[in-house]
């Protein structure tokens, strides 16, 4: 299908009133759909947050047990560095005080305590004396003169990874002359079992995984195989220990879209990340295969719809039975319509109000008008038929004053006179018997001539073999009088000259035909025995065709802007002549001006 034809298909419907306000409640409607694609974004991106903070929430609650875990070994170094500076001389006394705190409830799970003095001879230990030159570290942390909370993936003691909480000795002076550490082992740090209420079954349980500063993972609640595949896939654990808790939704390594939340512990030394399933809270709400503009969207073209609909209702139906009504009117239907505009709304009732009233002042005008058409073709052909009744009484006054003439010529002459004045008769009798008023059918016309002038002119008992072919053509009253005079002097003429061989009757032959190029041919021929000369059957004249019945047929053919040709073929003498018809609506402009016919034949 090319663009124009498309074009062509598509123009009644986009020109349609229904379309037009599709197009302009689309336009008034965009701005509203617009800004629900904005809110349902915000929405979304609020949604998202809301959730990643509830995940953070959740998150630290489950922390609260390490938490708790590691706020207890800080205030336990701590106190143990407020008690160890009167008996750090003693060797024997700073070990048995050691000994003590590790002997009471609850503190079994610490696998270390020791003193370290500043020369790293450590000789204050339940474990035993060490020799601590090796770890340069620890005069780093006694120098810094704060607690500090390390990770050492392998204790020197118990040979595991542990958490070591460090705290300096100060004397009396407030000098640092050594540092306290107590070994909390990861193993101790259990991570609790957290179950998600709202996650779908099927989906991966809640993952806590602890990690220190280099990243490296330290324990999990889903075991060390699984914990891989929940870490998140676009960032690592390194990047993650960054100040404070943070909480994000990413897809982990094994592909599934989490939501993360990462929490420092024990003074940025350890963290802990929990990898969470979506749930079917708020920030899953639009997350479906669709995308989240078609929801405005088909919130818009449903607005399209209803205000399709509406127009539908209210207007579109009401003005198809306007103009149902209307073009049925226009085709000529004169029966006033019932219009069903009980609902429509008041200015169609108006505008259907309008319509009845103005067919009903069409119809009274043309009633009008057509009696007085009526009366006036009434008239006319009243006028029609007096003037042919006066033709036909002339034509038998003539007739008479033919009985009382006594030479052949005279005789011949009113002939020839009666001959025209009935065919005039018959012209008349024609246009008051035809049911228009400007148009007479040229074939009923020339075979009234045809039978009137056989009637009239026949030879007696010799009658002639006829033959006619006549088409269906109408002609104005100003193209019928010259026709049928012009047709009646050929008649008259050929009549008087047909001729046959002995034993065989003359032929007559008629036509009236259409021409390709909107003209129409007459054709008059009669039999012929012999050639009668270079001018044969001239019209009652001499040769040279001076005579009167040669100056009407020229006169006449002049009327209807055509020459009159002559020629014998095959036995025949034919007459031949072609011309246009003139429009009807000529002469319906020419009637309606009065003008006056042209009846010069001079």
């Amino acid at each position: 299908m090319t663009l124009a034809e498309l074009r062509a298909r598509l123009h009644p419907f986009v020109s349609g009133l229904g379309f037009r306000l599709m197009i302009m409640f689309g336009i008034v409607m965009m701005p509203l759909a617009v800004l629900s694609y904005v809110q349902t974004r915000q929405y979304q991106t609020e949604a998202a947050a809301r959730a990643e903070a509830a995940v953070l929430g959740a998150t630290m609650r489950a922390a609260a047990p390490l938490v708790e875990e590691i706020l207890r070994g800080q205030g336990a170094v701590n106190a143990l560095a407020a008690a160890l500076p009167g008996v750090v001389g003693d060797p024997v006394a700073c070990t048995a005080l050691l000994a003590r705190f590790l002997a009471e409830p609850g503190n079994a799970q610490y696998t270390f305590v020791g003193y370290v003095p500043r020369n790293l001879q450590m000789d204050c230990s339940p474990q035993g004396a060490r020799d601590l030159t090796a770890m340069g570290y620890l005069r780093d942390l006694m120098d810094a003169g704060a607690p500090k909370v390390r990770v050492n993936r392998n204790g020197p003691v118990s040979h595991q990874s542990v958490l070591i909480f460090s705290h300096p000795v100060r004397d009396v002076r407030g000098v640092v002359i050594g540092l306290v550490s107590l070994s909390l082992p990861h193993a101790a740090l259990t991570l609790p079992a957290v179950a998600d209420a709202t996650a779908k079954p099927g989906t991966d349980p809640v993952a806590l995984i602890t990690f220190d500063q280099e990243g490296t993972l330290l324990t999990t609640s889903v075991g060390l195989d699984a914990a891989p595949q929940r870490l998140p896939r676009d960032r690592s654990l390194k990047a993650l220990t960054g100040d404070g808790a943070t909480s994000f939704t990413g897809y982990s390594v094994g592909g599934v879209e989490r939501v993360f939340a990462v929490v420092p512990l024990a003074s940025g030394s350890v963290f802990l990340l929990g990898n969470w399933p979506m749930t079917a809270t708020d920030v899953t709400i639009f997350r479906t295969p669709i995308p989240i503009i078609a929801y405005p969207v088909l919130m818009w073209l449903a607005s399209l719809l209803v205000a399709h609909l509406a127009a539908e209702h209210q207007v579109l139906r009401h003005m198809r039975t306007l103009r149902a009504s209307i073009t049925s009117f226009a085709a000529g239907n004169r029966r006033l319509p019932d219009l069903d505009l009980d609902h429509a709304p008041l200015e169609l009732q108006s505008v259907g109000l309008a319509f009845e009233r103005m067919m009903e002042s069409v119809l009274h005008d043309e009633a009008e008008l057509e009696d007085m058409v009526h009366q006036k073709e009434v008239l006319l052909r009243e006028v029609h038929h007096r003037v042919k009744n006066n033709l036909q009484l002339i034509a038998s006054i003539i007739n008479m004053q033919i009985r009382k003439a006594r030479s052949p010529e005279s005789k011949t002459t009113l002939k020839g006179l009666q001959d025209r004045v009935m065919s005039l008769a018959t012209i008349h009798r024609e246009l008051y018997q035809t049911t228009g008023l400007t148009d007479i059918r040229a074939d009923e016309l020339l075979q009234r001539i045809l039978e009137q002038i056989l009637r009239m002119g026949g030879k007696p008992g010799a009658p002639f073999l006829v033959e006619t072919t006549l088409d269906d053509i109408h002609l104005t009253p100003d193209q019928a009088v010259p026709l049928s005079l012009l047709v009646t002097e050929a008649l008259t003429n050929a009549l008087k000259y047909a001729s046959a061989p002995a034993g065989q009757r003359p032929r007559l032959r008629v036509c009236l035909r259409r021409l390709p190029d909107c003209r129409a041919g007459v054709e008059i021929a009669n039999s012929i025995t012999g050639s009668r000369g270079p001018h044969p059957a001239l019209m009652e004249g001499d040769a040279s065709g001076s005579g009167l019945g040669e100056a009407l047929v020229r006169a006449f053919a002049a009327q209807l802007g055509t020459a009159v040709t002559r020629e014998e073929h095959d036995g025949e003498f034919i007459l031949r002549f072609d011309f246009r018809p003139s429009a009807l609506a000529n002469a319906e402009a020419r009637l309606a001006a009065d003008e006056p016919e042209n009846t010069d034949i001079t």
